[in-house]
This record gives C-alpha cells, sequence and structure tokens, in this order.
C-alpha cells in the first residue's frame, strides 16, 4: 500500500462533494429510542441502478443471489451469469480468464464494480475479475448501454458485485457468528476452504472472510486434460461498519487477491509460439470507504464511496531467450463516487459525480518487445436522473450525464488529448393493468479508449533474424494513436412485465418478461494488423483504429412459476450483429439459448433439488475470416442443497452440485478451445 500516490482530487469535485454532503446533515431526523432505524441496511439489491434508497430489484436489472451462489458453487463470476439470457462465458475453460459477453460486448465495452467501485483493469489477454466468489453477496447484471448513471465503458451493460457483511450474516439478535466451509470438485481436483468470523459490538459490526482455493489441470468434455491449467488462489476480505447514528453509517472494507498461475500468454489458446508459457503473479488489492446519511424523514439518502485499486501482474516466460523474460503489468485506480436520491417536486430523484484516475505503468522485459508504457487517465463525471409519476399509472424517467476525460502518455511527445461526451437516457413506463407493465427506453453510451489503445508502442511480435537476406531483423510493429475518438453506443429497448397470482391455486405465482432490443455502435475500436510495405509477404504494423456502425439487435424471454415446493423456470435469448459497413456479422455475438430451471423443495424445505438444462444452438452467423464451426450442444446440471433449519443439526449446510452431467464436449462460440467436461463439486459448512 505504500505504493500509492497521494489522491488529487479535482477541484470542481471537491465542491461537489462538499454541497452534496453538508446539505443534508443538518436535516437528519431522529427516531424515538427502540424504534427501527431509518436506514436499513443490507437490503439495497440494485447497486447497478446507483440508487442508496432502493429497497427492492428493478425489472430490468438480473439478480443472482447467494442462494443460487451456494446451489451453483461457480468457479467463476462469469459462470454464476451462464443461465441469463444473452449472457455468454468468454474466455476459453481456464476460470481466471472467464468474462461475461452481454448481448454481443464484452471486456472493456462492460463496466465492473464491486461495492460500488469501479474495476478498471484491462490489459491485453489478462483476465479482469479476480474477486472470489465465495465472498459474494450477490452478483447483478443491468444489460445494454448504461452511461447514462455510470460513464465510460458502459456501453454493453454493468456487472456490479456485492460484498458480504456481517448484517447480511448474523442471525436475528445474535452478536457473534462465523462459518467454516469445504469444498471438493472432481475435475482438476479442485478444493477450496473458506472461514469467516462477524460481529456486532454495540454500533460496531465486523466481518473477516477468508478462502484458499487450488485446482489442477482441467479436463475438457471426454476426459482429454487441458495443459497448463492449473492454479492456486487465496482470498480475503476485511469489512468493519459503524451506525453514527439510526440515520448515518460508515462501512470500510480491505480485500486481497492472489493468484498463482502457469499459462498461455494468450489463455484462450494452447502454448505455442505467438503464446509462450507465461508463470503468472497476480495481486488485486482494494480499499473502499462508504458512507451513509438519510435525512428530510426519509426522503433523502446520500452515499459517499472513496476507493482504491490495485491490480499487479508479475509474468515470468521462462521459455524466451536463456534468461527468460520478465513482464510487470500495474493498474491503479484511485476514485470518489457520490450518490444522491431525493423525493422532491413531483419526481424521485438519483444524481451525483464520479471521479476517478487511473494509472497504468508496464514494464515488459528484452528484446522485440513492446515498449514500457506509463500513462494517466483522468475522469470527471456529473449525472441526474428523475423519475415523473403521474397517476400511478405512468412514470417518465429522463436522465443525462456529463464526463470529461483527459488522458497522457510520459514516453509519447505531444500525447495529451482531452475530451467531453453527453450521456442521455429516457425510460417511459405504463403500468396498463395490475398484471401488466410495460417500458420503452432509448439511452446513449461511451467509451473513452484506453491508454495502452491509444500510447502502446514497440514490438508485437518477430518473425525472426534476416540478416543473410541483408533485411536485419523483422518484426511486427505497434504504432501509437492517440487520436482515437470513443465508441459510442445508442440502444433503444421494448420490455413487458407480467405478473399473475392465483392462477392454479391461491399459492402460486407466476412472472414473465420479454424485452426486444437495437444498440447501434459507432467508431467501434479495433486493433488491425496491417502490411505498409507490399515487398514482404506478412504484416508489419499493428495498431488500434476506429471501425465504422455496428448494429446489435435480439430479444429475451423470461418466465418463472411457482407453487407451493415447486419451482419452474424458463429463459430464451437471441442476439444477431452485423458491421454494417459492409453487412458483415460480428465475432462476437452469443449463439441463442435455451434454459429450463427446476427446483423442488423436500423435507419441510430443509431440502431442495434442482435440474438446469441449456439447449444452445449452433453459431451460423459467422464473418468471413472465421473457418471454426460452433456445433450446437446441451448441457446438464444439477444440485441438491441441505440445510436443517431447526434440531441439533442446525447450522450445518451440505451441497452436491453436478455440472455438465453428459460430459458433452462443447465449445462456446468464437472462443479457440473447449469447455470444462463433467465436474461433481461436494460443499460441507458449518455455521455457528
Amino acid at each position: 500500500m505504500g505504493q500509492y500516490r497521494n489522491l488529487k482530487l479535482h477541484p470542481l469535485a471537491a465542491a461537489l462533494l462538499t454541497l452534496g454532503t453538508s446539505g443534508v446533515h443538518g436535516q437528519a431526523t431522529d427516531t424515538q429510542a427502540g424504534d427501527q432505524p431509518v436506514i436499513q441496511f443490507g437490503e439495497v439489491v440494485v447497486a447497478a441502478d446507483r440508487n442508496p434508497a432502493a429497497r427492492e430489484s428493478d425489472e430490468s436489472i438480473a439478480v443472482v443471489g447467494r442462494v443460487q451462489l451456494d446451489e451453483q458453487q461457480p468457479e467463476s463470476i462469469a459462470q454464476a451469469l451462464k443461465y441469463e439470457p444473452n449472457i455468454e462465458v468468454t474466455g476459453g475453460p481456464r476460470y481466471s480468464n472467464q468474462a461475461p459477453n452481454i448481448r454481443g460486448l464484452q471486456g472493456v465495452r462492460v463496466l465492473q464494480t464491486i461495492d460500488g467501485a469501479r474495476q478498471n483493469f484491462n490489459s491485453g489477454h489478462r483476465g479482469t475479475y479476480q474477486l472470489d466468489p465465495e465472498l459474494l453477496k450477490q452478483v447483478e447484471v443491468k444489460k445494454g448501454p448504461a452511461s447514462s448513471l455510470w460513464g465510460s465503458g458502459a456501453i454493453g451493460g454493468v456487472v456490479a458485485l456485492s460484498t458480504r457483511s456481517a448484517v447480511d450474516l448474523l442471525k436475528n439478535g445474535d452478536s457473534l457468528g462465523g462459518y467454516l466451509k469445504q469444498e471438493l470438485g472432481s475435475n482438476g481436483d479442485s478444493t477450496e476452504t473458506t472461514a469467516a468470523i462477524y460481529g456486532l459490538a454495540g454500533d460496531f459490526d465486523y466481518l473477516v472472510n477468508g478462502a484458499v482455493s487450488e485446482h489442477d489441470n482441467v479436463e475438457i468434455g471426454g476426459g482429454e486434460e487441458l495443459e497448463n491449467s492449473a492454479s492456486e488462489n487465496t482470498a480475503l476480505l476485511a469489512r468493519g461498519g459503524f451506525k453514527i447514528s439510526d440515520n448515518q453509517r460508515v462501512d470500510l472494507s480491505f480485500r486481497h487477491n492472489n493468484r498463482e498461475e502457469g499459462v498461455p500468454s494468450n489463455p484462450n489458446s494452447n502454448v505455442g509460439t505467438s503464446s509462450p508459457l507465461v508463470e503468472r503473479d497476480i495481486t488485486d488489492q482494494n480499499v473502499t470507504a462508504n458512507y451513509w446519511i438519510q435525512a428530510l424523514e426519509g426522503k433523502h439518502t446520500s452515499k459517499l464511496t472513496v476507493y482504491r485499486n490495485d491490480t499487479r501482474f508479475d509474468e515470468f516466460r521462462p521459455t524466451q531467450g536463456e534468461a527468460g523474460q520478465n513482464d510487470d503489468t500495474e493498474v491503479t485506480t484511485t476514485g470518489i463516487a457520490l450518490t444522491n436520491a431525493t423525493e422532491g417536486l413531483g419526481a424521485q430523484w438519483v444524481y451525483g459525480l464520479d471521479w476517478y484516475q487511473d494509472d497504468v505503468t508496464t514494464v515488459r522485459d528484452g528484446d522485440n518487445r513492446p515498449e514500457n508504457l506509463n500513462a494517466d487517465t483522468d475522469v470527471l463525471g456529473l449525472y441526474a436522473q428523475a423519475a415523473f409519476t403521474f397517476g400511478d399509472v405512468f412514470t417518465l424517467t429522463p436522465g443525462v450525464r456529463y464526463d470529461r476525460f483527459e488522458a497522457e502518455s510520459q514516453q509519447l511527445a505531444d500525447s495529451a488529448r482531452s475530451d467531453t461526451a453527453l450521456s442521455p437516457s429516457i425510460v417511459a413506463a405504463v403500468k396498463a393493468t395490475d398484471w401488466l407493465s410495460l417500458s420503452a427506453s432509448y439511452a446513449k453510451a461511451f467509451r473513452a479508449p484506453g491508454v495502452e489503445e491509444m500510447y502502446t508502442q514497440g514490438t508485437h511480435y518477430a518473425y525472426g533474424d534476416f540478416s543473410f537476406m541483408g533485411l536485419g531483423y523483422l518484426a511486427n510493429t505497434f504504432i501509437p494513436n492517440p487520436d482515437l475518438e470513443s465508441e459510442e453506443a445508442a440502444n433503444t429497448e421494448l420490455r413487458a412485465d407480467f405478473t399473475f397470482n392465483h392462477l392454479a391455486s391461491q399459492h402460486d405465482q407466476f412472472n414473465a418478461s420479454a424485452a426486444i432490443f437495437r444498440n447501434k455502435v459507432d467508431n467501434f475500436i479495433e486493433q488491425v494488423v496491417t502490411n505498409p510495405h507490399p515487398m514482404f509477404g506478412f504484416p508489419m504494423n499493428t495498431t488500434y483504429v476506429n471501425v465504422d456502425e455496428a448494429e446489435l439487435k435480439g430479444f429475451e424471454l423470461n418466465a418463472s412459476y411457482r407453487l407451493h415446493d415447486l419451482e419452474v423456470g424458463a429463459s430464451y435469448g437471441q442476439t444477431e450483429g452485423k458491421d454494417l459497413t459492409d453487412d458483415s456479422y460480428l465475432s462476437s455475438i452469443p449463439a441463442d439459448k435455451f434454459v429450463l430451471d427446476l427446483g423442488y423443495y423436500f423435507l419441510q424445505r430443509d431440502l431442495k433439488a434442482g435440474l438446469r438444462t441449456s439447449m444452445v444452438s449452433a453459431q451460423n452467423q459467422l464473418p468471413a475470416e472465421v473457418t471454426n464451426e460452433y456445433n450446437s450442444y446441451t448441457l446438464a446440471d444439477a444440485y441438491v442443497t441441505w440445510e436443517p433449519a431447526a434440531g441439533s443439526l442446525n447450522g450445518i449446510k451440505l451441497g452436491l452440485a453436478m455440472d455438465n452431467l453428459t460430459d458433452e464436449e462443447y465449445r462456446v462460440a468464437f472462443q479457440e478451445l473447449y469447455m470444462p467436461g463433467r465436474n461433481i463439486k461436494l460443499s460441507a459448512s458449518y455455521r455457528f
């Protein structure tokens, strides 16, 4: 932590922070002794909508809670989202490299947050999701552009992760608790040991949660071992919260994750000439402080978040030269976020600011390598959204965000650049009947170019020494492009939500939703390889350029039914993506997917068993340059959980999760490698 630089706060950010917090501090209302506190922490489940006063899930956000996480026992964040329509797991079978593709957009085009803090690490073929799922309270996904609230990077959506706290885990009336958990997996002989202690002392609550895991090489469907896919991981989460008063609270958390693995430099491939073996030591650390205050008799809530992320990849390439090669990649993000929720002037308002700074440093050892990079990005965003409701039937929600971003490289002269972006949005919703809600939305979003895209220079890859031909050493060279324009998206979406109670019984409920969308993206930033020297029969330059328009469109269907102890769910998603300049297909579109989810409770709901079946169509919409085939496949996953609610065994929980029961050999569309085969996972925990 000593390597962190002093935080440099933009003057406008400082002024607005002062206004946002001091304006409500003196207006807080007291509660009578014994009354329920005004702020009921632990209930917020819509972090992706940035509303610190929210109390229920937004219909446009998919939430994967702790119950499903325990049923599924996912090995990565992306695995936790694999049942959602139009979401696909990308990055190949190595879990540390996996990330979600949302409606055809992925990587830097999907924003990731943890407890409100942006996670901005992105570098080459290195993984971007560094959080162990065991430390999570829930995962939320906002599909489609969300820049009007979140700013740069949210043109494909937002994945908002929330970690556990003592408030989430303590049983009613308890002041001390903890749990021990052991998980075993058959595929790769994986193990994970987790322990936590948490408690409440007066107005102070605390939690310490740690996990240690390791797994050997993964087996793909059919039993073939995938070399260089083993890893070890250590995760730690420490949180402390203090209730200053009935309407004020502060929370401080520290998160640390360390992973060691030996993988190809591109983990979505096998070791080869262009993807040498890399021994990686990955360290991800975060400090986040949150402060909440509620005022105006509960009509105003403010949340202030200050955070610091540091993600570092220390890499060694043992096969490159006699002494090997050492690489170091580090991204440090310092940020402040202020979000306010207010009722007044006939509307519910959400408004605030974001300020963050990314410091990117890379060291590339050896000859014929990319040059070292030291660059900064500074971003300030202001946003506001208001929901006007007319007659409890019609709601109009306009929103807008203004961002200013600056970037500069220490290695390139005249590299400083700045730009601004305006991201408006509007949603119109109608409560047509007690059982039907309709909405139409339009949102614009942007993604500012990253420093690696603008400033990378040096050797991309070498062809060899051609001195015997008088040509010298030939290589493909990175050409920087500091004049890249921001990517821009415009999304139109229509949605219908249905809710029926008592269809066939006094105790049943049926929910359904349908959404159709069209997302048009301009100025896509792509890495291209060119050959400006026709005398050579191979490309000599690599650079990042803006390409013309792309269009992604599709629809999603969801339905769920509950009757007593029976739960049934089904979903279907379809996306099509084209480059509008030549009407060709894009190479990042998920295949059509149908998911059937069955669950049933036994033994007075102490035991639950379920089956989730995913039927994925063949991806036949291929760009001309793609020669691989991506056939259809069907995956069957099952689970059983047993948790006695009373008696001497109360506190014990057993779980059995079975992924890819038929050991299907399958490959996700546009991925090079086949995915993991059958995996039988056992878990046992004791909570006290």
